[in-house]
């Protein structure tokens, strides 16, 4: 069987490749390409990117007293309580459903149809496959 490229053991031994196959000298001549690019692009003008501003000292110390206090939230929030569950009953509102309402129509089309049971006829044919063979 053919597999995909998200196959772990397709990705793994690529990854081998690249590191100790036959394929080293090349990912390692295009990270250094790669690297030279970046820091020439660094030098020539976008110089505030590569030094660090006082704001960001500030910044860093804002987003550590953030984690702090999530972190505190997150403790005292599961000792407690118990978390709410949360409701996925009702209406979806999707785009069809919206159009359907501005038309003036019902979000959801009734079924008028019947099977031989008399019963509402299902919108899909279950037991028949959809590929012809």
């Amino acid at each position: 069987m053919a597999k995909s490229t998200r196959s772990k053991v397709k990705r793994s031994f690529r990854a081998k490749k690249r590191d100790e196959g036959v394929y080293a000298a090349t990912e390692a001549a295009r990270l250094q390409r790669l690297h030279s690019k970046l820091t020439a692009k660094i030098d020539d003008g976008d110089e505030e990117l590569a030094e660090p501003v006082e704001g960001d000292a500030v910044q860093d110390s804002n987003l550590i007293a953030f984690l702090d206090a999530m972190e505190l939230d997150d403790s005292a929030n599961s000792s407690t309580t118990k978390p709410s569950r949360v409701s996925t009953h009702g209406p979806r509102n999707s785009r069809r459903e919206e159009w359907r309402k501005s038309k003036g129509m019902t979000p959801v089309p009734k079924l008028t149809r019947m099977n031989r049971q008399g019963l509402p006829a299902a919108r899909r044919k279950s037991g028949r496959p959809s590929r012809r063979r």
